[in-house]
């Protein structure tokens, strides 16, 4: 999709309702295209067709419903959780009010009768737009291309949900900026707790309802935070988290995006389709470890996962190492070489105030001066400057062709405890 332009796909056979569309188009005036347009019955999709509507990414998708409307009301319902972020749009036959409650409920936002002229047509697309929140004073509809960042660590008890949720909070507070935090560790999510939060909805109602999702429906699933940030809580049952799919997950951060400037998003502790499909919207994704070998050796078993979900972009990549000792066992230097890949940023060790910080759901940039909150509030300058304009870096390799660089000869003497944690790459298991 070209910038500021608006797509509007259209699945029909009928090459007179392509132009009655064309035509209301024009009418529009402003920067729109029809595509994809599928000459096929929305009942007959195919494999490639959705393929296609995936890649076009339409605001609006037209659905010709004039051979077979309780096939395409079933087909419909599909597209409706496979692409949660493009409103559907019937046009077809009268029909009846039971079939017609069918259509609203698979997921159809706005349904217009044959024959439709291009008039009628431009007035439900402006309906559409509306409901959406795509249309503005006769403005040119766009999306708003937030940024989303992944927190990620191999370990559980790594702190990355703390790093998450405070850092959302600085970012917003710096920029001013819309800014959602994200909690899809959807079995064990815990940023309510940390923000000392309520939520009246979680991620799987959104999920839910996300076919009849419009701008203003959306605020009332979302929680505000005392900090100006908005919330999407994970679910308190931790099984109705599984009947979240990828394709969901991928069309609901595309949907958010397009309302919010920054996404932080805070994951769960493991390499499973959501997780990764998280990792392959995402702008950047940010490594959580701490210096013991059990973290570096879980991320280091992760980091193949990581180059095949960024087709080798190691610039997506953001090393944090969080609870840092100078003190300790294992040196910067040599976290670097194990892992290939340059730190991003330290955090050091600071137990006390995080832990009164989680007991008391009071974030800890929020709560007095710490050399903890002071690092947080550093990090996340250091993110908005660069979300707000790319940074310059290193030439990176990716990281498989790295990740046995480290072992080659010509460096200096690496702890024995490293030495055995990137020895060897083993299967995620």
């Amino acid at each position: 999709m070209s910038n500021g332009v608006l797509n509007i796909g259209l699945v029909s056979t009928e090459a007179g309702l392509r132009s009655v569309v064309d035509e209301a188009v024009q009418q529009a005036r402003r920067a729109a295209e029809v595509e994809p347009w599928i000459a096929a019955s929305p009942a007959a999709l195919e494999a490639e067709d959705l393929e296609r509507i995936r890649d076009a990414d339409p605001q609006v998708l037209m659905l010709d419903l004039t051979q077979d409307p309780a096939g395409a009301i079933r087909v419909a319902g599909t597209l409706a959780a496979r692409f949660p972020g493009t409103a559907l749009m019937g046009i077809g036959p009268d029909l009846p009010s039971g079939l017609l409650l069918d259509a609203m409920r698979a997921g159809l936002v706005e349904y217009l009768p044959q024959p439709a002229s291009p008039e009628a047509l431009y007035e439900a697309l402006g309906r559409v737009l509306q409901k959406r929140g795509w249309a503005r004073d006769e403005e040119t509809p766009r999306r708003r291309k937030g940024n989303v960042m992944a927190f990620f660590s191999a370990k559980g008890g790594a702190g990355a949900t703390t790093v998450a949720t405070n850092t959302a909070i600085e970012i917003h507070r710096i920029t001013g900026k819309r800014t959602l935090l994200v909690d899809l560790d959807l079995e064990m999510g815990e940023i309510a707790t940390l923000l000392g939060v309520q939520p009246r909805f979680h991620f799987i109602d959104l999920v839910r309802n996300f076919h009849r999702l419009d701008a203003d429906l959306l605020a009332s699933y979302i929680d505000s935070h005392d900090s100006g940030v908005h919330v999407l809580s994970a679910p308190f049952e931790p099984e109705i988290g599984e009947e979240v799919t990828s394709e969901q997950i991928g069309g609901i951060l595309r949907f958010l995006r397009s309302h919010y400037d920054y996404l932080v998003v805070d994951t769960s502790k493991s390499l499973a389709p959501p997780v990764l499909t998280t990792f392959r919207e995402a702008d950047q994704i940010f490594l959580i470890t701490n210096a013991d070998v059990p973290s570096i050796r879980n991320l280091k078993r992760s980091l193949p996962a990581l180059d095949k979900v960024t087709g080798g972009d190691a610039k997506r990549l953001r090393l944090v190492v969080n609870r840092f000792n100078p003190k300790g066992l294992v040196r910067l230097t040599d976290l670097e070489e194990t892992l290939g890949m340059e730190i991003y940023a330290t955090l050091g060790n600071d137990y006390r105030t995080v832990i009164e910080s989680i007991s008391t759901g009071r974030p800890l940039v929020l709560n007095g001066s710490s050399r903890y909150a002071d690092e947080i509030r550093d990090l996340a300058a250091d993110i908005a400057e660069g979300a707000a304009g790319e940074r310059p870096e290193k030439e990176r390799k990716s990281l498989v062709g790295r990740l046995l660089a480290p072992f080659r000869g010509g460096r200096d003497e690496v702890s024995p405890a490293l030495e055995a944690a990137g020895s060897e790459v083993p299967a995620h298991g």
